[in-house]
């Protein structure tokens, strides 16, 4: 017994040790490492993926530096922590600098659960530093009751994080860390800013264009859709950008069923006109009005329009072209990561245009990305699979329940499928391998319609590629009809088919249908359909016509049309009416009036034979009705018949009217009965004609003075009634008719006479009909001028008289000499003594009408001369003889060494040795050449003598030579200065204190920095001093620049050449002392060893003054650097001493260590250590918490034993 109570104090005091050692610890969060799998990059201003180029380069050209200009799609990949995943856990995605990125924080969501599972919370680093995210997560335990798993597992997912770059940058390399990819990740990126693009070129060959199909965060509403969203998406269309002038435009625009459903949001619709500058930018816009600049019909969903501009070439730009347009327009969008597609096509004067001059395409397609690029929203993953979408054919809602059987190619390892679209109206496939959609097209048939909509059941196929494939189905609703009907009645009359009109109108005010009765009175509108239960309410009414004969019913009948669910999406039509009478019309025939007017045509009843009144006949459907009218001048010849029948039985009566018969006229009858009758009476008077007759005494029109027309005037009575222009016929004569003329006037015969307007320089008598006209031709003067060119009859060959012949040219003929007409000049008609004058007198100035142009030739030009005739002038030349005299300039100076030559030198011509004739610039330009002038050879019959003279030039001695008459050498000689240059050379080399400097040096001569072949030595004795002379001054017109270069420069100098001037360098030679410090004291058992020790340095056994502090911080060791090698080209012998070595050591030097050594004293038993002076140990005292464990362990043990053994013993006791 006593033992078990033992046993039991041991087992409880082990209990408590086993409880403290397996209690529960609480759970700390952790972090993800290697989760992000995946990284790509989003522009935001075009809707897209940046793609690399063929260098792997990702080029990044914002329009803005606004945030963000782009954004990381991260993907990250949990699974390597299935089941170890905790609420709190994070990861983190680090973005490198010199990318820019903006504080924010979102939520991530599961796509299945659509459950926050993380929130990402980013954190910049500043402009150009970078950021980071770190997402943590969370609700994991709500995760995992929705998904109904046993742990955590296949978390994935994806975030968006926007940066931007402040400063453009050449290609650098981003690296992202290590510890959070699960593989190595670098991008090579670019950014530089969009520079503006001409283009110019391409808009003159652009009919038309698609751009943008961005989407945006855009809260958006539509009436006519009856929606309202969050995305759209914003599409550009850009029409006639050439500017070409069109009658008409028509856009055609449509959204392409093969991609996720949109509609369009006809609100947004604007149309610009304007023109596009070289940018593509439109200028000058003008926002155009529909229903009046242009015309738009849209189809009942809204997923296709077609605009019309008529008149497009009336619409001008600022420009003044004919304008371009842009269209704009938003879409609804799916907002889930899929393709959206665009289409347009454009046509001009209804022919269809290519999108660019010679394209040969006529439909553009735009395709646009709908991708909500924020946080971690959901994304559809479309590759290798199908997605279809299931909608409303017209209001586009997503369908549920549709069902589709999905067919793979033949051959493929991917099996038949159905799928079933969910509750956002989309069905996705499985995912197909890249073999099987290689090996064809799939197939798809609905097989099932979602509840309440017709099966489309037509087979269709998808070609699925690395993008899978996408298509959007629309469902008809299954619909029930109904027959709306009325009656129609007329009193008074027999009804007409289609004589009266009637609408129907909805519950809501819209007329649905406008229809007729047929000729049995049934009103039939056209067959109603419904797709949804309930009660439509419509109303019938008949529109009230413009017939004043009948009394039109105002009533409307209320139509109730009863929609009732049959189930299963089976609808039935009931159709009940509150009014079951016809709609009743009365007939009351109506009553007309017919004006009748009289005219008469009788010259104002010029004969008298009007008579005073005419009497009218009414007639109806051609049967006399007994009425008559009568007319006469008292009732202006104008009545009516009144208070007449419009119509018989419903027929219109068809009146008309004849008039009793006139004597001597003729009778017309125009219009109707609606408008009224004219009756016109016609009497012709009796008519006279009248010719005129021009004759013209005029020389036959020598002068050409005759007009080739005439106005001739006809006179009634003296009075002016008429004009007739006439001119000469083809047998020469000149007439004039004029043809039936009133022969009475108020019972009296008229008096016709003739005048004419007045004809320039003619005189005119009128005898009777006849006109005369009479004009005196002109005669005209011909002076002829000789001039003798021959230096005053120089050579005395100038003759007594001349002759000239007159010749006469009339029109287009050749001249030709006038008969009789010769003209002899002499030195009588002289003016002056070069210059004779006569003239021919009294000389037609016209013939046949034509002026007559006069021209002269001389007679016998006289021997030695010729002549020359410039209108009425006759110029004789004799040309007296000419000398040339020329020369060359010879340069004698070196070829210009020293640049004293003159650009030019004058020569002057002298004649006779003294007058100067002429004064020449010679030059490099003329070649050093000269020419004189033609210069008279003879004065006065006498030879005249030439010479030629140099004007002196500067520091030139001239000399004049000549090879032959006329030809001339002159030469020019100067000497070339002489000069000497001297120089220097000087020693840096601390007085040759490594003697090293050489005996002599050898300094070449340069010329303008090119070897002389001079050269020069300097020593010692020449006091390091040289010398050069006898060198040119001048090279080339500019002063030589000497410099010296020395030969074979010394082994360890580096020569400096200045001018002429050269420095010798040589740095003396350092070196370095480096030694140790060596304690033997056993580890400074003692504690005696100094904290530092000073060593002093010695050159060749003398003070250096350097000493240096060895420490145990220096590691005990010291250096003496920058010391002389060598001291008048000697080695230098450095060795070391220690300066005050401590007490109890002895020290020892072995080339640069220094060895201090002391014996320690030996310690008597039993004596403790010295206080402050501890014994080291090699080990660091346990603090961990695994240490203070083991204490507690073994402590308690230690007291349940002790418990355990007190307990026995007090038993015992």
């Amino acid at each position: 017994m006593k033992n078990k109570k033992f046993w039991l104090y041991i087992l409880t005091s082990l209990a408590c040790l086993l409880g403290i050692i397996f209690a529960p610890n609480s759970v700390e969060a952790k972090e993800l490492k290697n989760v992000i799998s995946n990284i790509g990059i989003w522009e935001v201003d075009n809707g897209r993926f940046i793609k690399p180029d063929a260098n792997g380069v990702y080029t990044l050209s914002p329009e803005h530096n606004d945030y963000p200009n782009y954004k990381f799609i991260v993907d990250y990949d949990l699974s390597a922590y299935d089941g170890k995943l905790e609420d709190g856990d994070t990861f983190t995605f680090t973005v490198p600098g010199p990318l820019s990125v903006k504080e924010e924080t979102f939520d991530l969501k599961d796509k299945e659960t659509d459950l926050v599972i993380g929130e990402a919370k980013i954190v910049s680093n500043g402009d150009n530093n970078g950021g980071k995210a770190t997402i943590t997560l969370k609700n994991l335990k709500t995760y995992l009751e929705k998904k109904k798993g046993i742990y955590v597992q296949n978390v994935r997912g994806s975030f968006y994080l926007g940066f931007s770059s402040k400063n453009e940058l050449s290609e650098q390399t981003l690296r992202f860390e290590k510890t959070e990819t699960i593989n190595e990740i670098t991008y090579q990126i670019r950014v530089g800013r969009r520079g503006e693009v001409d283009y110019s070129e391409g808009i003159g060959k652009a009919n038309f264009s698609k751009y943008h199909g961005l989407i945006s965060k855009e809260a958006w509403t539509s009436k006519a859709l009856n929606k309202s969203g969050q995305y759209l998406h914003t599409w550009y269309v850009r029409v006639n950008p050439k500017q070409a002038s069109y009658d008409k435009i028509e856009i055609h625009d449509w959204v392409d069923p093969n991609s996720s459903p949109m509609q369009m949001i006809p609100e947004s619709l604007s149309v610009i006109a304007g023109w596009y500058n070289k940018v593509y930018y439109m200028k000058d816009e003008v926002v155009l009005e529909a229903g009046k600049d242009y015309e738009i019909k849209w189809n009942d969903s809204y997923t296709e329009f077609t605009i019309t501009i008529n008149n497009a070439s009336s619409i001008v730009a600022k420009n003044g072209k004919p304008a371009a347009f842009r269209i704009g327009y938003k879409t609804s969008a799916p907002g889930d990561g899929t393709k959206v597609l665009n289409n347009v096509e454009v046509k001009a004067n209804d022919k269809k245009l290519e999108y660019q001059d010679y394209s040969n395409k006529t439909v553009l397609q735009q395709i646009g990305n709908s991708v909500v690029a924020s946080g971690g929203t959901i994304q559809l993953e479309t590759a290798y699979r199908i997605i279809l979408y299931k909608v409303d054919e017209l209001t586009h809602d997503r369908l549920k329940g549709a069902k589709f059987k999905i067919t793979p190619p033949a051959g493929a390892t991917a099996k038949e499928e159905i799928v079933t679209t969910n509750d956002d109206g989309i069905a996705e496939s499985s995912i197909y391998s890249e073999s099987d959609i290689k090996k064809g097209n799939f197939t798809v048939t609905e097989i099932e319609a979602p509840e309440g909509y017709e099966l489309n059941p037509t087979p269709f196929e998808m070609t699925v590629g690395q993008d899978g494939a996408i298509k959007t189905v629309t469902n008809k609703r299954s619909k029930a009809k109904a027959k709306i009907k009325a009656n129609k009645k007329l009193t008074g009359r027999e009804l007409k088919a289609e004589e009266f009109e009637f609408t129907l109108t909805d519950q809501d005010g819209k007329v649905k249908e406008t229809v007729k009765n047929d000729k049995d009175g049934n009103i039939a509108f056209s067959e109603l359909e419904f797709d949804k239960a309930g009660t439509y309410t419509f109303k019938i009414a008949e529109k009230a016509g413009s017939d004043t004969s009948i009394k039109y019913d105002t009533k409307t009948v209320t139509v109730t049309v009863t929609i009732a669910d049959k189930g299963k999406g089976a609808l039935e039509a009931t159709v009940s009416y509150d009014d079951e009478k016809a709609f009743e019309n009365t007939y009351t025939p109506a009553k007309t009036e017919i004006p009748v007017k009289k005219v008469w045509k009788d010259e104002n009843n010029q004969d008298g034979k009007r008579p005073t009144s005419v009497t009218v006949k009414l007639l109806a459907d051609g049967q006399d009705t007994g009425k008559t009218l009568e007319l006469n001048a008292a009732n202006g010849w104008a009545g009516s018949f009144k208070d007449l029948d419009a119509d018989k039985g419903g027929t219109p009566i068809q009146y008309t009217v004849v008039e009793v018969t006139v004597a001597g006229y003729t009778s017309e009858i125009t219009g109707d009965a609606a408008s009224g009758f004219t009756i016109t009476n016609s009497y012709s008077p009796e008519t006279v004609d009248v010719k005129a007759t021009k004759n013209w005494d005029d020389a036959n029109n020598q002068d050409g003075k005759r007009p080739t027309k005439i106005t001739i005037n006809l006179l009634a009575d003296g009075q002016k009634v008429d004009s007739k222009e006439i001119q000469v016929a083809a047998d020469g004569t000149w007439t004039a008719t004029f043809e039936k003329l009133a022969k009475y006037k108020a019972g009296k015969e008229i008096k016709y006479t003739v005048t004419e307007e007045a004809v320039a320089e003619y005189e005119a008598t009128i005898t009777d009909f006849t006109i005369t006209n009479k004009y005196a031709p002109k005669a005209i003067d011909y002076k002829v001028t000789k001039v003798w060119n021959d230096a005053n009859n120089q050579d005395g060959k100038r003759p007594e008289s001349v002759t000239v012949q007159l010749y006469k040219k009339v029109g287009d003929a050749d001249p030709v000499a006038v008969e009789g007409k010769k003209l002899t000049l002499t030195a009588k008609d002289k003016t002056d003594a070069n210059t004779w004058v006569a003239s021919f007198t009294n000389l037609p100035q016209y013939e046949a009408g034509k002026e007559i142009t006069y021209s002269i030739k001389e007679v016998d030009v006289p021997a030695g001369y010729e002549a020359s005739v410039t209108g009425q002038v006759v110029t004789n030349t004799h040309n007296p003889d000419t000398v040339i005299l020329s020369g060359t300039k010879v340069w004698k100076d070196n070829n210009n060494q020293d640049g004293k030559r003159t650009t030019s030198v004058k020569v002057q011509i002298l004649k006779n040795d003294k007058e100067v004739v002429q004064e020449i610039e010679v030059s490099e330009a003329t070649g050093w050449k000269f020419e004189s002038k033609a210069l008279p050879k003879y004065e006065n019959g006498k030879l005249i003598k030439y010479t030629v003279k140099e004007v002196v030039v500067k520091g030139y001695t001239s000399t004049i030579t000549t090879e032959k008459e006329g030809k001339y050498t002159i030469t020019n000689e100067y000497t070339p200065e002489k000069i000497a240059v001297s120089g220097q050379k000087t020693w840096i080399d601390n007085n040759d204190q490594d003697r090293m400097r050489p005996a002599s040096v050898t300094v070449a001569l340069l010329a303008n920095g090119k070897e002389t072949g001079k050269t020069a030595i300097a020593t010692a004795e020449t006091g390091w001093k040289y010398e050069f002379t006898e060198l040119d001054r001048y090279q080339n017109g500019k002063a030589i620049e000497y410099t010296v270069k020395e030969v074979g420069v010394s082994t360890g100098y580096t020569a400096t050449e200045t001018g002429m001037n050269v420095t010798n360098t040589h740095t003396p030679e350092k070196t370095s002392v480096k030694g140790k410090k060596i304690w033997k004291d056993e580890d400074n058992k003692d504690g005696i060893r100094p904290a530092s020790i000073t060593v002093k340095l010695l050159a060749d056994g003398k003070e250096t003054g350097q000493t240096a502090t060895v420490s145990e911080t220096s590691g005990w060791t010291y250096e003496f650097t920058g010391l002389d090698r060598y001291q008048e080209g000697k080695e230098i012998a450095y060795t070391v001493e220690e300066v005050n070595v401590p007490d109890g050591y002895t020290a020892s030097v072995e080339g640069y260590n220094i060895t201090n050594t002391h014996t320690p004293e030996k310690p008597t038993p039993g004596k403790p250590n010295e206080p402050g002076k501890p014994k080291k140990s090699g080990e660091l005292p346990n603090t961990g918490s695994e240490s203070n464990q083991a204490v507690l362990v073994a402590g308690i043990a230690l007291l349940g034993l002790g418990t355990g053994f007190l307990a026995r013993r007090k038993k015992e006791d």
